[in-house]
């Protein structure tokens, strides 16, 4: 056979084969970056589920840890005791230029 035409045929079988496999291919390759971003998101998730898992486990078994986080996440207070809140300070404000604005 003469090597121009073995060429030819070569160029078209691979082009064939592109044809044939390539939309394959690249479908192939998203599903395997996806299943790689889902594996990721696995691992962060039983990570933050053994945090949990922790954390419920101490709020259960530490009273004192459970009181320290009622008083801090609701804001209780045990009966005698008074909350005392502090407003939140506006960087680059100081009370004197609020009272001297007017007010």
């Amino acid at each position: 056979m003469d090597p121009k035409k073995k060429l030819i045929y070569a160029i078209a079988a691979g082009a064939g084969l592109i044809i044939l496999f390539g939309p394959a291919f690249l479908r192939w390759s998203e599903l395997n970056a996806r299943q790689e971003q889902l594996e990721a998101e696995i691992g962060y998730l039983r990570r933050e589920n053994m945090r949990l898992y922790q954390e419920a486990k101490r709020l259960r078994e530490d009273p004192t840890y459970a009181e320290a986080v009622v008083r801090r996440e609701l804001g209780y207070v045990r009966p005698g005791e008074t909350k005392v809140q502090f407003k939140e300070q506006v960087p680059g404000v100081s009370d004197d230029k609020k009272n001297s604005s007017g007010n």
